[in-house]
This record gives structure tokens, sequence and C-alpha cells, in this order.
């Protein structure tokens, strides 16, 4: 969700809380902007926002706004995995590799990256969109926490906006796995690669080859998944495809 704040004082600054969620602000044109994830499991309902205008001479403002969060439709999507793929769903091991993977998600680089809408990393049809309920050999898998794109194995992944590479790692559940930071609080994530094509600080533009696609890990298939982190929350990242943040 993002948030736009106009006609502010010179020198007024701007702070906001949602769903128990810091929200951080940046200058825009003209204007002070914040986004904030909404978690997939969060209840449809009437939800306060807040926020708090801070001026020069140390004086606040409040703004109190009300946000109606709508239930979603999602679809169920069964699948199969292979018996060497599917012993890698186990929970132990799924839990400690995205735990390294958290580790780069909670560190918040204060500048702002990117510039405008993001593009796609790869161009190909899509295989399972975001908030998917999932299940895998029958049973249920929760949900789907990103966007797949059905590519050939090879497929050159590009990055999507201007940001720089804080993680590589070649994980069994995942799958070789890139991160980029675009700031801000602002991620993308990268699943099932198969060739690296970038070192960890280094920094891409918008269109720069960061990978290959590949199968590696829980994949039933050769396919690029792509995820975005806000704040350490998955957000569905086609949406910052369709609109500026």
């Amino acid at each position: 969700m993002k948030i736009v704040v106009n006609r502010l004082a010179r020198g007024e600054s701007v702070r906001g809380k949602f769903i128990g969620r810091k929200i951080d602000f940046f200058q825009g044109d003209n204007c002070q902007r914040g986004f904030v994830g909404i978690p997939l499991e969060q209840k449809p309902g009437k939800y306060p926002l807040h926020l708090t205008i801070d001026g020069l001479a140390g004086g606040t403002k409040t703004i109190n706004k009300t946000v109606v969060i709508a239930k979603g439709k999602f679809p169920v999507v069964s699948f199969w995995l292979k018996p060497a793929k599917n012993k890698l769903r186990s929970r132990e091991l799924i839990n400690n590799e995205w735990a390294d993977v958290e580790k780069v998600l909670v560190v918040k680089e204060p500048v702002k990256r990117w510039r405008g809408k993001f593009s796609f990393p790869v161009e190909g049809p899509t295989s399972m969109v975001f908030g998917v309920i999932q299940k895998v050999n029958g049973k249920p898998s929760g949900r789907h926490r990103g966007y797949d794109l059905a590519v050939p194995e090879g497929t050159v992944v590009t990055a999507p906006n201007e940001g720089k590479v804080v993680y590589l790692g070649r994980l069994k559940a995942f799958g070789n796995t890139i991160v980029v930071d675009h700031g801000l609080g602002v991620q993308t994530l990268y699943f099932h690669l198969s060739k690296f094509l970038v070192e960890v600080g280094q920094v891409v533009n918008r269109g720069d080859k960061l990978a290959l696609s590949g199968n590696t890990g829980i994949s039933s298939g050769a396919h690029l998944h792509w995820g975005m982190s806000v704040n350490n929350l998955r957000i569905d990242p086609a949406q910052w495809t369709k609109v500026e943040m």
C-alpha cells in the first residue's frame, strides 16, 4: 500500500504506523511517500492508519485514517514433486535456510536506489501468481509468496531496477538464490537459479544480468521464482511493475 502526503510545510517530515508496522517516508516530488505491506494472513476488516507530521519547531500534527482490507480471492494449485525434490521440504531445512536469507532482509539501507516502476526480470508466461494456495503431492503446503515465470533453464535473469546484490546462496530448498537490495527496506529475491552472474556487493542497474534461470531446489520444473520483501514482509512483486512507489 502506497501512502502519499502532500502540502507539507518546509522542514516537516512524516512517520506512520499501520497494523503494528512502522512506515518510513521518503521525499518525493513535492510530497513525502511511504509504503507498507499487508500480510497474506491479515483478516478482512477496517484498520486504523496513524500518521504523525513533525515540524522544525518541535510541534506535531496527527492524521488518523481508516483503511479497509477486503477479502482476497486466491486459487488453489496442485502439483507433484519427485521423491528427491519432496525430501527438500523438510521444515528444519527450510527454516534454517530462510534464517540465513532473512539476515539481509532485516537490514534497511537509508538510500532509495530504485527509480520508477519495476520491470519483470524475465519475459515468459506466468506459472503461479502471488498468494496461491498450494497443494504438493496431495497435501496442503501453505501460500505462494512470490511470482513464478515459466522460462527454460538458462534464461537470462535481469535486474528489474537499480539495486545492490547483498546475498548469493547455493541453498538446498530454495535453490541457487540471489537477493538484491533496492534501499529503504525493499529487496527482490530470485530462487531456483542455475548460475550466478554477479557478486555480493555489486551495484546493478535496470536490465543488468543477474543470473541464469534453472530448476534447483524445491521446483517441479524450470522456472524463475521472483519475490519481493518490504520491511521483511513478502509482497507481490508484480504490483510494483504497475504502480510507481
